[in-house]
């Protein structure tokens, strides 16, 4: 009884750490394309406008409709934009703190490590993002994973297919590495231990999963072969490109450079590893060991790190992988115990300081967060949120002005496209359309350029939602300008008007009368 109201004040806590980091640094600053990403793409949801079917999506398709269902249920407004994400932070946190009991620590270091995985997990975005929600979901599979492996539980192997299917859905990577990844120990364990059933349980579940996924596909309208091809086949023709990116020396200058402490936490991992296997004998193969389990998912999530070109996230690992360290450190050396809780420490509050205070995340490292706008005066849903960005100096509020102009100026605008990164504006105009493509970026990851061999396919699914929502004009707010779509288009077609100095009108009204 003591350990169970142990275990429920020790979860409020990390309850409120989880909710109270992520509202709190979640709300500072603001990176257009990443803070607002999901925002009017999930509000568009509840108006039935549908990822991949309604716009075109690479990724983020789970976390648009997820961000819709609450929207639904709790209102449009950045409260809840930051509730769903601050649940999956919560959630990794307490299941963490669970893995931290099985691997027997006390439930006082537990707590101690959870909160500060807490700190460090979902907040250095704060807002839902298909990265964190990917990494995150695919570690519960891993400690699923764990659990199964040192509990024999069946019910643990037949949920890890649900969550390795949602964590491909919310991003294709790194959630496809930990599906080969967790595969083979479905596989290996089955055989090395005759124990058929999990294969039996993984099969099942997975052949469950998907079922109800496609009918969910079905339900929804959306079509197989825009499924394949936006959500399955062009990240591919993206990765291949990509993966010529990974080499020795550029994992060798990440590990020194940017994840010493990675290195360091790593190598003492494996060395004390192999130092209480000698020193107990343990016959039991490594690959089971949960020390080499998440070194290996370690090892993953770098390398996708050096994949993302991205700020990196997993930083939060670090409390894992040290918390780890101090449930095998088997002595009562006080100054060893001492050194280990001092450099979680140390490393949560390095990284803590760098992406929640100073919100290296969203590109505002360096720019004060003291002199901020209050959002509610740019729009109600966005009531909560301190304006800053890295355009923002000191007294220079002249792009929240030029905002709220070009919102004035949108709001009888019906029947038209508005293309921007500043994606609450929909929402505040509750706008009836949405644009043909969730966000636009010009590196050819957000939708093929024309040296993509999907660029024909997207021109036709772009073209096709022009026409059937009769759009005769397209509004841009910079910095997307007539460059995000013209080339869709005939330039002839195209008559351009500055309305203001970040707001442009471009009329298409003649551009479906002639060959495109």
């Amino acid at each position: 009884m003591k350990t169970k109201k142990t275990d429920l004040i020790n979860l409020s806590l990390i309850f409120l750490s989880s909710f109270f980091v992520n509202f709190y640094f979640g709300s500072i600053g603001v990176f257009p394309i990443d803070t607002f990403a999901f925002f009017d793409s999930s509000y568009y949801f509840t108006k039935q406008f549908v990822p991949i079917r309604d716009f075109w999506t690479s990724n983020g398709f789970f976390v648009d409709i997820l961000q819709g269902v609450f929207f639904k249920l709790f209102g449009v407004n950045w409260f809840v934009y930051l509730l769903h994400p601050s649940i999956i932070n919560f959630i990794f946190a307490a299941i963490t703190y669970k893995f931290f009991i099985e691997e027997g620590l006390s439930s006082y270091l537990s707590l101690f490590y959870s909160i500060s995985v807490s700190i460090l997990a979902y907040p250095s975005s704060g807002v839902p993002f298909p990265d964190h929600h990917s990494i995150l979901i695919s570690l519960i599979a891993v400690y699923f994973l764990i659990f199964a492996l040192k509990n024999n539980r069946d019910y643990y192997w037949y949920l890890i297919p649900p969550l390795l299917l949602i964590a491909f859905i919310s991003k294709q990577i790194p959630a496809a590495f930990f599906i080969i990844f967790i595969s083979f120990y479905y596989i290996f364990f089955s055989f090395i231990s005759r124990n058929y059933k999990v294969l039996f349980w993984g099969f099942l579940s997975t052949i469950t999963v998907l079922l109800i996924f496609f009918l969910f596909l079905s339900f929804l309208n959306i079509g197989f072969k825009d499924f394949v091809i936006q959500y399955l086949l062009f990240p591919l023709s993206i990765g291949n490109s990509r993966s010529n990116t990974l080499n020795l020396l550029s994992l060798l200058y990440l590990m020194i450079n940017e994840l010493k402490f990675f290195s360091i936490i790593c190598l003492s991992l494996l060395i004390t590893f192999f130092q209480e296997r000698r020193k107990f004998r343990n016959k039991k193969n490594i690959i089971f060991e949960t020390t080499f389990i998440l070194l290996s998912s370690t090892v993953i999530l770098i390398l996708n790190q050096m994949l993302m070109k991205n700020q990196i996230i997993i930083f939060f690992l670090l409390p894992i992988l040290v918390g780890l360290l101090h449930s095998q450190i088997k002595t009562n050396k006080k100054f060893l115990i001492y050194t280990i809780v001092l450099l979680n420490i140390f490393v949560v509050s390095k990284y803590h300081l760098r992406f929640n205070v100073d919100r290296k995340f969203i590109d505002i490292e360096y720019v004060s967060k003291t002199n901020f706008i209050d959002g509610n005066i740019i729009s109600s849903k966005i009531n909560g949120l301190r304006w800053v960005t890295k355009y923002t100096n000191k007294d220079n509020f002249d792009e929240v002005a030029l905002i709220k102009q070009s919102i004035d100026f949108l709001r009888d605008k019906k029947g038209s496209i508005i293309i921007t990164n500043y994606q609450f504006i929909l929402s505040e105009l509750e706008h009836d359309i949405y644009s043909p493509n969730r966000w636009y970026t010009s590196d050819g990851v957000s939708y093929p350029t024309k040296e993509n061999k999907f660029h024909e396919y997207y021109k036709d699914f772009y073209q096709k939602k022009l026409i059937k929502n009769k759009v005769k004009k397209i509004y841009t707010i910079k910095p997307l300008d007539i460059k995000t779509f013209d080339f869709l288009l005939s330039k002839k077609c195209i008559i351009t008007k500055e309305i203001n100095i970040i707001l442009s009108e471009h009329d298409i009204s003649n551009c479906f009368s002639q060959k495109n």
